[in-house]
């Protein structure tokens, strides 16, 4: 059996101590606490256990690892769409990977961009709801997530 599958186990099930990880990880990602250090009094936790289990403990319901979204749009060809695209993105903390466009055919031009929300405030639909209501936009959709 390997050692790195993932599981999903009810939480009251476990030892205290993985909550209190999830907790102190919370701590600083909301700005409640400004060092692990200070994190791990919060919540009772001492710091060889926080780095011990950091990387390998997470909560369900938080998408803590971050989310990959790859994008397919039709946008228009006139100056500035692509750019206005690209403003919405940044303005919601979204980490652009990839884009690529395409020669525009019959004034209309294929975008696939890949997008890492994993800071964004937004759900995907909702940068798709976003994206979406850009003048030239004419159509979005995701095409892939992980």
């Amino acid at each position: 059996m390997t050692g790195d599958r993932m599981l999903i186990v009810q939480s009251n099930v476990l030892p205290d101590v993985f909550e209190k990880v999830i907790n102190a990880k919370r701590l600083l990602k909301r700005g409640d606490a400004v060092t692990i250090q200070q994190a791990c009094e919060m919540v009772a936790l001492s710091r060889s256990t926080f780095y011990k289990y950091k990387d390998t403990v997470f909560d369900y319901t938080t998408q803590e690892r971050g989310r990959i979204v790859n994008l397919f749009m039709l946008l228009r060809h006139e100056p500035g769409v692509l750019s206005d695209i690209i403003n919405v993105i940044a303005s919601l903390k979204g980490n652009i990977l990839t884009i690529n466009q395409n020669i525009p055919v019959m004034d209309v031009a294929s975008l696939t961009i890949t997008v890492d929300t994993k800071a964004m405030d937004v759900t995907p639909d909702q940068l798709v709801k976003k994206l979406s209501d850009k003048k030239g936009c004419n159509k979005i959709e995701i095409i892939a997530m992980e």
